[in-house]
């Protein structure tokens, strides 16, 4: 191994539950004003994530993809509309109530334990990541914190990953091997971000992602909960070293 192993996390659904989306989510679910269609098979991480996933800083643009991903669940353009601005103003009021994933910091603990060098990348804004790290600490864990506000290009381009690494090369005066940084994610684009980077890639099937689109997108290795990184066969034996 050329260097200690190099452990970059999405943040939504990884390291935060999420909770406050899916709340906000099934409340409205239960407003037939709405009149939602076709959310049978839809779970409520899903219509959250289409949110969060549209989310931008430009409005407008965020905009014109609810009103293009919504189409199927609410018919009347101008309810979209609505929707839109009252999803985004009720979600952040519960964001006080999010936790960390069950064992997470017990992981975290050991990996550092070790000095694995650790980071988080996410397509969120740079404020909310900014916020969760002062309320979870988690400069103790985390060498290196990327947003979407940090890079000109989002995931699945591998741009965010290549952000980090430039980060960590400079803090660690280190030649990056590619073979030995993993990115764990729980979604195919996190996947696909990872293999777009060159590196290995983590799905982690207690997030957000089914399991089905996970296993398609063919992951370095799939990991039922968090805790069972500290059983992958590299990391495995340098826990033990």
């Amino acid at each position: 191994m050329s260097h200690q192993p190099i452990v970059l996390f999405d943040f939504d659904g990884v390291i935060i539950t999420q909770k406050s989306l899916e709340y906000t989510a099934s409340v409205f679910l239960k407003k037939s004003f709405y009149n939602w269609r076709n959310t049978e098979n839809l779970r409520l991480i899903d219509l959250a994530r289409m949110f969060e996933e549209a989310d931008s800083k430009n409005r407008v643009k965020a905009l014109l993809r609810i009103v293009k991903d919504y189409k199927q669940y609410i018919p009347r353009l101008w309810k979209r509309v609505l929707f839109f601005m009252k999803f985004r103003n009720t979600y952040p009021k519960y964001e006080k109530y999010e936790t960390l994933k069950p064992n997470l910091e017990n992981v975290l603990i050991k990996l550092k334990e070790n000095k694995f060098i650790l980071g988080i990348i996410s397509n969120t804004r740079g404020n909310r990541l900014d916020h969760f790290i002062r309320k979870f600490n988690l400069h103790k864990y985390f060498s290196v914190f990327i947003s979407r506000d940090d890079t000109p290009y989002r995931k699945p381009n591998p741009y965010p990953i290549y952000a980090a690494l430039k980060e960590i090369k400079k803090d660690f005066k280190l030649l990056i091997d590619n073979n030995d940084v993993y990115y764990v994610g729980d979604l195919p684009h996190d996947v696909q971000c990872a293999k777009n980077a060159e590196i290995n890639s983590i799905a982690l099937l207690s997030g957000h992602g089914t399991k089905e689109s996970l296993e398609d997108s063919k992951p370095s290795f799939i990991l039922k909960e968090i805790k069972d990184i500290l059983e992958i066969e590299p990391f495995k034996k340098f826990l033990l070293d």
